[in-house]
């Protein structure tokens, strides 16, 4: 065997090992399609027929078809055989934007079996007398410390709950993402009323069109870290999207800007780990990611990783790959794995030089084109699944 030979089976044996994928999952059997096909099409109890018996063949079992058999029970309200056939489908799930959205729809046909419940609030978090006292906004600022942060709102409620969701959400970076990486600082975050008031005293140049940023600056010699929030919505309600997506994405970007130094972190890089700091998972990205991989819209791997979204033709299209690329690292790398990887980065290797580093491979050319293929068609796969089944 010569050593090129050598090097591509080494490409292998990451794609469909260490990536747990097989170069990603094959593509659904016309089978399956079939029984999508009659579910889409409202025709519930022979999609659940078709699907049941490729999901208990023994020669050829097909995992996913579970989900098939579990969303026909689940229009058809018989709800305790469909929490049943979810759970058949989550121990081989290696999707994170599946495995949120099966437990959303257990959680649902739970519900279902219970008695009717108060209405749940717009963010399934907070009830709307929470909601109404968190949109209040007072004449005096307050103040609540924590480890790592100083919060400053003019609402004595939310400066508390952004403490503990602050830290929270850093925790996770820190250890999720970046392997165990510690934040010895300490970060001020300010929450203006409203977008007005917002990009009037956020340092630096925010978009017109954005309720969060982060900066970091110097005076006399120290470095000032701040994340600026915005409190009302354009609708004059409490924005509830900016606990669980924007403050976790803010500071992401700040936690990298720190680690990162001096050194340029990859722009798809930096913004699909923001994404993937989230607290909640957008499959709306997955969906729109998918659709760009097969259409006129996509941007190949190797593009996308050296691609400036200002540049791009749809920056909707980049954020959703980002997204979708780190999120398929992410997923099957340990976290051990994941965090070598982004050292590596950090020293300036390339993005398909740091995966072969953190998994001791040696440097293939042929390695990029084989991860590129696996993710395409995994993103592809979950697209498709995530559509079929109704998601959003």
């Amino acid at each position: 065997m010569t050593k090129a030979e050598r090097n591509t089976l080494a490409a292998a044996v990451f794609v469909s090992a260490a990536l747990c994928a097989a170069v990603a999952a094959p593509a659904a059997t016309a089978d399956l399609q079939e029984a999508l096909a009659c579910l889409d099409a409202g025709k519930l109890q022979e999609a659940e027929s078709i699907a049941l018996a490729l999901a208990s063949a023994q020669s050829s079992r097909r995992p996913r078809a579970w989900l098939v058999v579990a969303t026909a029970r689940q229009r058809q309200q018989r709800y305790e055989q469909a929490i049943e056939a979810y759970k058949q489908f989550l121990p081989s799930c290696d999707s994170t934007e599946l495995r949120a959205y099966v437990l959303e729809q257990i959680s649902d046909c739970r519900s279902r079996l219970e008695l009717p419940k108060t209405p749940a609030a717009p963010d399934q978090q907070f009830t709307p007398a929470e909601l109404q006292q968190l949109s209040i906004v007072d004449r005096i600022t307050y103040v609540e410390s924590t480890e790592h942060f100083v919060i400053r709102a003019r609402n004595a409620a939310l400066a508390k709950l952004l403490g503990g969701k602050a830290e929270t959400a850093l925790a996770r970076i820190c250890r999720e993402l970046l392997g165990g990486q510690a934040f010895p600082h300490t970060v001020t975050i300010y929450v203006w009323p409203d977008r007005e008031q917002y990009l009037a005293n956020a340092p630096g140049t925010a978009p017109e069109w954005s309720d969060g940023s982060f900066s970091v600056s110097y005076k006399d010699g120290l470095a000032v870290r701040r994340i600026d929030l915005t409190q009302i919505d354009d609708d004059g309600r409490f924005a509830t999207i900016m606990i669980e997506r924007i403050l976790p994405h803010e500071m992401c970007h700040l936690v990298l800007k720190e680690f990162f130094g001096d050194m340029p972190c990859p722009i798809a890089v930096n913004e699909g780990l923001a994404m993937l700091a989230e607290g909640r998972i957008d499959n709306s990205r997955i969906i729109l990611a998918g659709k760009a991989l097969v259409g006129k819209a996509k941007i190949p791997l190797e593009k996308l990783l050296v691609t400036d979204p200002a540049e791009a033709a749809s920056k909707e299209n980049f954020y959703a790959e980002s997204f979708s690329f780190m999120e398929y690292l992410h997923s099957r790398l340990t976290r051990k794995q994941f965090g070598a990887f982004i050292d590596q980065v950090k020293s300036g290797c390339t993005v398909a030089e740091a995966i072969q580093r953190a998994l001791y491979l040696p440097n293939d050319e042929s390695f990029l084109p084989a991860l590129a293929a696996a993710w395409e068609e995994q993103t592809v796969s979950d697209c498709q699944m995530l559509q079929a089944l109704g998601a959003d």
